[in-house]
């Protein structure tokens, strides 16, 4: 995945599938094309049998021009057909293509852990407004429009000055669509911004009912849902103004049109230099020429929604992402465990102090490291540059002696199990939980892992064992439980390295010691660092390393620093 990642990355996200679906669009706009030329047939139809069957009562004629008619009546309904179907498929194309590109970005854009989801969620689903105009009758309609131009040239070969009316009415609705345009965009971008705001409040609300209710911070958050919604209602309404302003105005040009021809046709018969069946082509053709511009409203509201939401989508997709700008990784298939800093730092922007500072520290495999410190202290940081989930400002991160980010990401991710702070449970089974870093996992190893971590009694529990359906985010579990899955998913994984931050902070004292214990004889093999702030799980690890502010300021055996902090020595 990665390297198909790699390689899209260095093309445009966009119009690099649209391109690739050339073969469906070229069939799109042929398609257009004989629609198009099939629609003069009737104008042409009328003004022979006006012109020349019913004055020579030549009904034979009449009967072979009604047969071909019909033919090409019959064509056109299906290249009608057709071009549906070149329409949806240049949009699946697309949709599929750029669908998996877009989450390929989201998964490895670190930069999106620090904004607001609900904002980032709505700038995604505007994805759909790109998607469904490609498969749309209004991408149709704007390949109909450079035949507005066809048709005129058309009118003027049948009907000469006739076509200087409709002509008119085509330059000034494409004037006024013109004028509007920077209102419209305005007026839509603004709507897109409130859309994202209500959705950002959403989200924190349904994610943080509980809270919310405890605090009685409801009334704030519904302040905020309802100022969103007022706004992007007073934008979309006068959005919409502008846009049926539009719109009555080219129906209303039509109707002008189709009046100005007649009157000047008139006088033109009476001069003798234009026919009846003419005239009457001239004011059929008068209204296939407008009927692209009868859509000039929906046209440019949804061409602007399209803009916006490409725009917004852009500005995501050129987001900086660690993993995809290297163009070489390491492939390392086999690793021993050791770690080292070799004075690594990290400082997060608009951050006044790092998070870790100077970090020079060796783990050797196989052995087990707690981690001590005050909250704020730099611990986790100290796991997730591990990780690789940040890269370090300052210095490196080295596991066997190759920069963490040299690593290849699948191969750092197989090598390192990691159980963060905030248990997080997916929509999906029990077994799909723990088995969701390593989906080749037999059963025997889940029952193993599972009777480890007590994920075994859970499932007893549960109406379908581990077949059991788990609602989003582990809604109906207690914290616990949701801690043991994590547990089960990070030992059912066959890494060297595992990485702990607090991963029984919500269980009992019993359940907690048990877990523990049977992690580290589940872990003999693995290099293990653990972020406590339990005392009694100190016991468990040979090593004891205390942070203060992003610096380490003990390190040693357990005992040793165990001494030193109930003298006070290293606090």
């Amino acid at each position: 995945m990665t390297e198909q990642y790699a390689a899209g990355a260095k093309e445009h996200w966009f119009f690099g599938p649209v391109f690739r679906a050339k073969h469906e669009l070229f069939q799109l706009i042929l398609g257009s094309v004989l629609i198009n030329i099939f629609a003069l047939v009737s104008a042409f139809y009328i003004m022979i049998v006006y012109d020349r069957v019913i004055p020579n009562e030549a009904i034979e004629t009449l009967y072979a021009l009604t047969i071909g008619v019909m033919i090409v009546v019959a064509f056109d309904l299906l290249m009608k057909v057709l071009r549906g179907l070149f329409t949806d498929r240049a949009g699946a194309v697309v949709d599929e293509e750029v669908a998996s590109t877009l989450f390929d970005r989201l998964s490895r854009n670190e930069a999106l852990a620090t904004q607001q989801t609900g904002k980032t969620a709505s700038i995604v689903k505007e994805f759909d407004l790109l998607r469904d105009f490609l498969g749309s009758a209004t991408f149709v309609a704007f390949a109909d429009l450079p035949f507005v131009i066809i048709f005129l040239f058309v009118l003027y070969s049948i009907g000469g000055l006739v076509v200087l009316v409709p002509t008119i009415i085509v330059v000034t609705i494409l004037l006024l669509g013109l004028l509007i345009q920077p209102v419209l965009r305005r007026l839509t971008r603004n709507a897109a911004i409130d859309g994202q705001s209500k959705q950002a409040v959403l989200v924190e609300v349904l994610s943080g009912m509980e809270t919310l209710k405890t605090l009685r911070g409801m009334d704030i958050l519904r302040h905020r849902w309802m100022n969103s919604v007022r706004s992007q209602a007073g934008f979309s309404m006068k959005s919409k103004f502008w846009s049926q302003l539009t719109s009555n105005f080219s129906q209303t040009g039509q109707q002008l049109s189709q009046v100005g021809i007649v009157v000047f046709g008139v006088f033109l018969i009476m001069e003798g230099s234009l026919t009846m069946g003419s005239l009457i082509a001239c004011v059929i053709l008068s209204g296939r020429t407008l009927a692209p511009l009868g859509q000039i409203s929906n046209l440019l509201g949804r061409l602007n929604q399209v803009l916006t939401a490409y725009d917004n989508l852009n500005q995501l997709m050129q987001q900086p992402v660690t993993e995809v700008e290297r163009s070489e990784y390491l492939r390392i298939h086999e690793v021993e465990g050791n770690i080292t800093f070799s004075n690594a730092g990290l400082q997060y922007p608009k951050q006044k102090k790092p998070s870790a500072d100077d970090i020079s520290l060796a783990i050797g495999a196989g052995e087990k490291v707690a981690v001590l410190g005050r909250i704020g202290s730099g611990k986790t940081t100290i796991l997730r540059m591990i990780a690789g989930l940040v890269q370090p400002t300052s210095g490196m991160v080295q596991v066997d002696r190759t920069d963490v980010s040299h690593f290849h990401p699948d191969d750092l991710r197989k090598h390192v199990s990691v159980v963060m702070q905030q248990p997080l449970i997916f929509s999906g089974t029990l077994r799909q939980n723990i088995t969701l870093g390593n989906p080749d996992a037999t059963d025997e190893e889940i029952m193993h892992v599972a009777r480890l971590t007590g994920v075994d009694g859970l499932a007893s529990m549960l109406p379908d064992g581990f077949d059991t359906m788990l609602a989003e985010r582990g809604m109906q579990l207690s914290g616990g439980q949701r801690q043991a899955i994590c547990i089960a998913r990070a030992l059912v994984n066959p890494s060297k390295i595992l990485l702990l931050d607090e991963p029984t902070s919500a269980m009992d004292s019993n359940t907690e010691m048990a877990v523990m214990k049977n992690i580290m004889i589940a872990a003999k093999d693995k290099t293990v660092i653990l972020v406590t702030h339990r005392g009694i799980l100190v016991d468990l690890v040979e090593r004891v390393v205390v942070m203060d502010s992003g610096k380490i300021i003990a390190d040693g055996p357990r005992e040793e620093i165990k001494q030193k902090l109930r003298g006070g020595g290293a606090a």
